[in-house]
């Protein structure tokens, strides 16, 4: 097994859009150029922020938190976030000097209401690469990636760092509906709808010759059903070596906590991607806790997200 990297030396950077699309109803992948970016891997993360500073007059217009309101920010001027935000690399492509990066986001909040307005060659800061990555383990040839929204980009890089290492990759990918499903479909094949083969539907998967099963909670694409039932139906119809199989996953709270259990329960070896809102990125705001499990007098300890993980063993993890 390969141990678990040191962080990388990170900078702060500026990084212009090279592209910038739209994938689903509510997601979009941007195109970063990062000059110089740093020796990184999946499951590292990055910290976005506008290179302009919101001046005394824009503050004036927020409110007490410090993000806007619908109604004080018309469209053509949104407002910019005071704080970096956190997001995994869904991708990496170096030439020469330059970085590529991708980043996949869903719009919910100020910071990735102006992420949806970024257009080509356009600037902002970039803070990376940050944080730990995932152990790619030689020693278990199979492997699952279990993911769900926006905890998806980062099992597209480890797909294909597990494809380069000669691990076989079976994804498996939820969404509540087709319509919010952050992949590009091949169109054909189809998904399997009863979870027991996967397939290359996906594009992004595909080329990392990751085959995939999708499930949605309506049915409208796939398995009808969570990822973690998608998950437990298919190793109910396959015969899995649990020793030679790692797991890994990134989503939602609840799904990876669906996971973790199953994996417990089920003898798999499990590494878990964990979001924390995140001031720094660092390790100085100390605002971004998890709870694991210790040796010492209490049983627990806290562990910062954003330099011990975001990866942890699922072991480790006390689920609030």
């Amino acid at each position: 097994m390969s141990g678990q990297p040191k962080p990388s030396t990170f900078q702060l950077t500026s990084a212009a859009v090279t592209n910038h699309q739209r994938i689903c109803r509510e997601h979009y992948r941007l195109t970063l150029n990062c000059p110089d970016f740093g020796d990184a891997r999946p499951g590292q993360f990055v910290q976005l922020s506008p290179e302009t500073i919101p001046q005394l007059d824009d503050c004036d217009r927020h409110t007490g938190d410090g993000y806007g309101s619908d109604q004080e920010t018309s469209l053509s001027t949104p407002a910019l976030p005071f704080l970096p935000r956190a997001f995994s690399i869904g991708g990496l492509r170096r030439r020469g000097a330059n970085c590529e990066i991708d980043v996949i986001y869903r719009v919910v909040g100020v910071a990735t209401e102006w992420m949806a307005t970024l257009r080509l060659g356009q600037h902002i800061s970039v803070l990376g690469p940050l944080g730990q990555a995932f152990p790619i383990i030689q020693e278990k040839p199979k492997a699952f990636l279990v993911g769900g929204g926006v905890g998806i980009p980062p099992l597209l890089w480890l797909a294909e760092a597990l494809t380069n290492a000669g691990i076989a990759a079976t994804a498996l990918i939820g969404s509540t509906t087709k319509e919010l499903l952050p992949l590009e479909h091949a169109g054909n094949p189809a998904p399997c709808e009863q979870a027991a083969e996967a397939r290359l539907t996906s594009t992004e998967f595909a080329q990392a010759n990751t085959p995939v099963i999708i499930s949605t909670d309506d049915g409208s694409f796939g398995f009808k059903g969570n990822v973690v039932e998608a998950f437990q139906a298919h190793t109910r119809v396959n015969s899995i070596d649990q020793s030679r199989t790692v797991v890994y996953t990134c989503g939602p709270e609840r799904m990876m906590q669906g996971v973790s259990e199953f994996c417990a329960q089920s003898n798999y070896e499990c590494y878990i991607c964990m979001e924390r809102s995140m001031a720094c990125g660092v390790g100085t705001c100390q605002s971004c806790v998890v709870t694991l499990r210790s040796q010492g007098p209490r049983n627990w300890r806290y562990a910062l997200c954003c330099t011990e993980g975001p990866i942890f063993a699922s072991s480790q993890i006390i689920w609030e």
